[in-house]
């Protein structure tokens, strides 16, 4: 796996509006440019946070990738697929607000 080549798309994403705009265009042929496995270019494009987190990225930039580019990009959905509890989200959220 390339972690860091992984990191240096999401942190791309995140951050250059132009890349973002190829991005929601078409998702795979912008992802062609990088040294991507099948397997990560999934990852990528099926916004697999927690598989990505596994595979060693950086959670600050799995969460600004979904911030910046997911559909839903709800934080309820993306602690789910984290696979937080909803107890664990709950505490989560009350960290957050105190």
């Amino acid at each position: 796996m390339s972690r860091n080549v992984m990191e240096r798309v999401l942190w791309q994403l995140c951050v250059e509006r132009a890349a973002k705009e190829r991005f929601r265009q078409d998702a795979h042929d912008f992802l062609r440019r990088f040294a991507l496995s099948e397997h990560e270019v999934a990852m990528i494009v099926d916004f697999d946070v927690a598989g990505l987190q596994a595979a060693g990225v950086n959670p600050m930039l799995t969460m600004g990738f979904w911030q910046e580019l997911s559909t839903v990009r709800s934080m309820a959905i993306y602690k789910q697929r984290l696979g937080s509890t909803a107890e664990e989200s709950a505490a989560f959220s009350a960290a957050l607000k105190g």
